[in-house]
């Protein structure tokens, strides 16, 4: 079972070239994928299900449009299905974005849900779906 560090940007960061103050940096750990899936997204609280699209895909985790965004930091249960395989995590809602949807960060991924993963990443690589 895979766990992740739920911190996916570093804190803002002073840009030398800028003469303003501090600016955000976002830096990824990982590469996303446009990826487009079903998923099922359950809050572990309430249990309150919705059925949505994929948008991006990484091993660190996703973005799934909906909406009415869960806040950040609520607890998710998730199920991503292709024509091939399914994925299943639990996640952490890491940011939100009104009308649009939810970053969702992974941070417990069973083995054999770890390779269905990377699987997809890879077939999305060949094909130059990188974000």
């Amino acid at each position: 079972m895979a766990h992740y560090n739920e911190h996916i940007t570093n804190p803002a960061q002073k840009n030398p070239f800028s003469i303003g103050g501090p600016t955000q940096i976002e830096r990824r750990r990982t590469t996303r994928c446009h990826f487009v899936s079903a998923v099922e997204v359950i809050t572990v609280e309430s249990q309150k299900q919705v059925i949505s699209l994929t948008r991006d895909l990484s091993l660190c985790g996703c973005f799934v449009t909906v909406k009415a965004p869960s806040p950040k930091g609520t607890r998710v249960s998730l199920k991503i299905a292709d024509s091939r395989a399914n994925f299943s995590a639990v996640g952490k809602v890491i940011h939100n974005l009104s009308d649009e949807g939810i970053g969702i960060g992974f941070v417990q991924v069973e083995a054999k849900d770890q390779a269905v993963l990377e699987e997809w990443l890879a077939e999305a690589n060949a094909n130059g779906a990188v974000t």
